[in-house]
């Protein structure tokens, strides 16, 4: 149906729905239902054409679709991509799969530089703290009882900061220990040891 066609069948609905309503007004019933029958023929003759004209192109489109002519001005008008592959979709899969990896190498990277600064911020010197032997009031002295690792790095400590060490009752082991430890110039004291270590502080002067 072309676009006169369609212009003349609206036209003839509005005039045939004018006289209708005329009609209606004039109370000339017969007018009114010979105008409803009219409109309903015309409507009825549009249905027809417009089934007409689409079982046609439906037609003449199966047949270009079929025969593949160049008359089919749908299929020659565009450009036709072909279909996607299994390889396109590997190496869309490896493209998205790369981007995603180089996210977390990134994140990590960040995390490492954080975990690194704040490593540094952490060794960083610390304020100075008295020793704890040099606390000691003048005239205390360390007693070891035993001779370990334990003891003689407190000695060596307690030796550094001034403090006396004396050395209970040992025997040619515990002597070279001491010399290894630079203790070999320790006080030896005579007595049965009951205790690992001990700290001898000075007698505090009598009241008069």
């Amino acid at each position: 149906m072309t676009s006169k066609r369609v212009l003349a069948g609206l036209g003839g609905l509005g005039g045939l729905g004018l006289l209708a309503f005329i009609g209606a007004l004039a109370h000339w019933w017969w007018l009114v239902v010979l105008a409803i029958a009219a409109m309903l023929g015309l409507l009825g003759v549009i249905a027809l054409n417009t089934n007409t004209l689409v079982r046609s192109h439906r037609t003449a489109w199966d047949r270009s679709v079929r025969t593949g002519g160049a008359s089919a001005p749908l299929l020659t008008s565009g450009v036709v991509s072909a279909p996607a592959t299994e390889k396109d979709l590997t190496g869309a899969l490896r493209l998205l799969q790369a981007q995603y990896v180089g996210r977390l190498d990134r994140a990590q990277t960040t995390l490492e530089r954080a975990a690194a600064k704040l490593d540094a911020a952490g060794a960083g010197p610390g304020p100075a703290t008295p020793d704890a032997w040099s606390t000691l009031p003048a005239g205390a002295s360390l007693v070891l009882h035993e001779v370990t690792d334990e003891t003689l790095a407190a000695a060596r400590r307690a030796a550094d900061a001034g403090v006396p060490v004396r050395v209970i009752d040992p025997d040619s082991r515990d002597r070279e220990r001491l010399e290894a430890a630079g203790l070999g110039e320790v006080d030896i004291l005579d007595a049965v040891p009951h205790a690992t270590a001990s700290i001898v502080l000075p007698e505090s002067p009598a009241a008069g």
